[in-house]
Parts: structure tokens; C-alpha cells; sequence
């Protein structure tokens, strides 16, 4: 199960980071989310290339840099729900990240064995994102 869930997250990471790399020459998140100078201009480069390494590290064989993967992941989309809350995004909006917190979560418990470690990381790096 742990692995399916590794699979889908890295998947759209991989997707993501692709369009968070080129952002600066086609602008299309900007004009889809409708949300022009509310970054700086880096910034969706660099959470594609950081996306991209989480992908990478999704798969690697440590479980150090599986489960530090896993904290980006629920930093990264925590920081995101906010990100849509501050501009006032519909409310549905927040869905899809807060889907990306759950599967980290769900990731670290199966890693960890304890929901209680699992509650406790995915709630610090949510606090960080």
C-alpha cells in the first residue's frame, strides 16, 4: 500500500515539477490560478525543482529520505491551502493540497508503524509549511 500511495504522489510531483521549472516561459499557472505577482518569480522554479526531488526521493532506498520527503510533501501542500485561503480562492480549492497532507500522512504511518508519530510529523511540518 505504501508504495501505490509513493506512486501517485510521485507522479503528479513529477507533472508538477515539469510545469514549476518552465512556469517563467509559459506563465500557464499564473494565468490559471489567476494570481499574477502574488509570488516572486522563482518561486515556482524552485518548488519544481523541489517537487522533482521529492519524486526522486519518494523511491530511493532510504527511509530517511522517504520520510523527509514525506514532510516536504506536507509542508509544501499546508503552505499551499493557505496560499488559496489568502486569496481568497473558492473554498474547494483547498481540497486538492489537504489530498497531498492525507497521503503523506497515511505515508508516515505506514512507514512508521505508530499513528501517533505519523499525527505528530505530519502536524510539525504542517506547522512549518
Amino acid at each position: 500500500m505504501d508504495f501505490a500511495l509513493r506512486v501517485a504522489e510521485s507522479t503528479a510531483f513529477s507533472l508538477h515539477a515539469l510545469i514549476g521549472l518552465t512556469e517563467p516561459c509559459h506563465g500557464a499557472l499564473e494565468f490559471t490560478l489567476q494570481v499574477k505577482g502574488s509570488l516572486p518569480r522563482w518561486f515556482w522554479p524552485l518548488a519544481g525543482l523541489l517537487l522533482g526531488v521529492a519524486s526522486y526521493a519518494n523511491f530511493s532506498g532510504s527511509e530517511e529520505a522517504v520520510l523527509c520527503a514525506q514532510a516536504y510533501v506536507a509542508a509544501f501542500h499546508t503552505g499551499a491551502m493557505f496560499w488559496h485561503w489568502r486569496l481568497q480562492h473558492h473554498p474547494a480549492s483547498v481540497l486538492a493540497p489537504l489530498l497531498f497532507v492525507g497521503l503523506a500522512a497515511v505515508v508516515f504511518w505506514l512507514r512508521l508503524g505508530s499513528f501517533l508519530l505519523a499525527f505528530l510529523g505530519t502536524a510539525a511540518s504542517a506547522g512549518i509549511g
